[in-house]
């Protein structure tokens, strides 16, 4: 496990405009239902339903913990070039909130095992979109999200005492 870059990325992802915490269940904007900092099921791995118990801050640290060192093994598998620990916490923030399927297809691993890493940055800001009642559309928050993603990644912004950078 890459420990600083997950603690990295936990903390990214529990920014305003990122994930945020939410006690009780609540359906985000793609239509999943979701708990904590947006988590899609909780920690025996039952999916989050209408009727799932609220959860607490800790509870949810907890979760989101475990779920961003799973997908750092996962990303470890995937990635074939060195990334630095912000590199590695900005993908771990996109991989979180887009799954690990949409990575392994994407245009941003290519291009990063490609060794273009400015090019891979950039492929971040085009993950703006969700489905939303069976139209994919541009979300605000995801342009925003993936544009600070791609400045972190690529060094331009940091991620401790980044709270006051998104709105």
């Amino acid at each position: 496990m890459n420990e600083t870059a997950v603690v990295l990325a936990t903390t990214l992802l529990k920014l305003p405009g990122f994930e945020g915490f939410r006690s009780k269940p609540y359906v985000c904007p793609a239509g999943y239902w979701t708990i904590g900092y947006g988590s899609r099921w909780v920690k025996d791995g039952k999916p989050v339903r209408a009727k799932t118990p609220p959860i607490s801050e800790t509870d949810a640290a907890s979760l989101l913990l475990q779920s961003v060192t799973t997908l750092d093994s996962a990303l470890s598998r995937l990635v074939k070039v060195s990334l630095s620990d912000v590199q590695r916490a900005a993908l771990l923030s996109w991989q979180y909130n887009v799954g690990t399927p949409a990575v392994e297809s994407s245009t941003l691993l290519r291009k990063l095992n490609a060794g273009c890493y400015v090019g891979a940055a950039n492929e971040l800001t085009r993950w703006n979109k969700a489905t939303v009642k069976g139209h994919l559309i541009e979300l605000a928050g995801l342009t925003t999200r993936r544009a600070f993603e791609r400045d972190v990644f690529l060094g331009k912004r940091t991620v401790m005492g980044a709270s006051h950078a998104m709105v």
